[in-house]
């Protein structure tokens, strides 16, 4: 599968997944049975993927995509949650994908500070950061 396809085929699971909180419906197109997880929160398989995810998306986290960067089987996520609390975090979010579905997932997730030396977004799109002195 060309990288482009493979990036579109993560921005549509993305998108339904978290963006829309489908993580049901979105994982039965898109991910493989046997996904690999490497979140150590999260067990291995689509079925373990949609019991843990589904509940934790559908209780109000919301998810916006800044950026996606695909090479050869593997594409980035570089999104911004925020969850009910309204704590922020930006997550790199790697995927394998191998004959049309999500095999294997990889993330990192750090948390926006309101305030940081530069002020700049963590996430492109995003709302910015407050540098100290520029509120």
């Amino acid at each position: 599968m060309p990288v482009g396809s493979n990036a579109k085929l993560v921005t549509d699971f993305y998108t339904q997944a978290f963006v829309h909180r489908d993580v049901a419906g979105a994982s039965q197109i898109y991910v493989a049975e046997s996904y690999i997880q490497h979140n150590p929160q999260v067990p291995n398989g689509r079925a373990a993927f949609v019991d843990t995810m589904g509940p934790y998306v559908k209780d109000g986290v919301t998810f916006r995509i800044g950026r996606v960067v695909a090479e050869g089987d593997i594409v980035v996520v570089h999104a911004e949650s925020i969850e009910k609390d309204g704590q922020r975090s930006a997550v790199a979010d790697f995927f394998r994908v191998e004959n049309g579905k999500i095999v294997e997932h990889w993330d990192v997730i750090q948390a926006i500070p309101a305030d940081t030396a530069n002020g700049n977004p963590m996430v492109p799109g995003t709302a910015t950061s407050q540098a100290p002195g520029h509120r």
